[in-house]
């Protein structure tokens, strides 16, 4: 008997420790859970097209200095025009939302910005090279090689083409023009 009792009270014991330990939650308080986890992906939201439009704004700086080198050298190596193509790509990346792709995109492009500077022996602003910031924002989660593919998946009739791109006005390339407000998705 003793024996019943204790087992039936020690089960009691189990069940109101269970239910003690996951209380259920009030409608109210799960949309407010909701609402400050949906707060929190937009403000991470911003927050990566704040630093995709940084990341851009330094890219640019990289390809305007290899333009400049190409144009003086004319050593036509294509780095310069992968560049171009790559950073348009992040800029039409950019104006659909897309930060984190864009950053990958901006990186390839920078990449090949520092490559047409050293194949035409001139020098860059060591600043220039990732930060710190830029380099977590990145992480090593897709390869050059895919991005290269993205790109021209995208722009099939991309020609690498140094000498026609030098031949124009950087601004003509459609690259420096990132202003914020491009930036905006409505």
């Amino acid at each position: 008997m003793k024996v019943k009792l204790f087992a039936a009270l020690f089960s009691m014991l189990m069940v109101v420790s269970v239910q003690a330990q996951h209380p259920a939650k009030h409608p109210a308080a799960k949309k407010h859970a909701v609402q400050h986890q949906k707060a929190a992906m937009a403000k991470n939201h911003e927050m990566n097209m704040a630093h995709a439009y940084k990341a851009m704004k330094r890219t640019n700086k990289a390809i305007a200095l290899a333009h400049g080198a190409v144009k003086k050298g004319k050593n036509y190596t294509g780095d310069l025009s992968k560049a171009i193509h790559h950073q348009r790509y992040a800029k039409h990346l950019l104006k659909n939302g897309k930060a984190n792709r864009a950053i990958l995109h901006t990186r390839v492009a920078r990449k090949h910005a520092f490559l047409a500077i050293r194949a035409n022996k001139s020098t860059y602003d060591r600043t220039l090279e990732f930060n710190d910031e830029e380099t977590k924002l990145i992480g090593e989660s897709v390869g050059d090689d895919e991005l290269e593919k993205e790109m021209k998946q995208q722009n099939p009739n991309a020609d690498f083409d140094d000498s026609k791109i030098t031949d124009k006005d950087l601004s003509e390339t459609e690259v420096l023009e990132t202003d914020p407000a491009d930036y905006k998705n409505e």
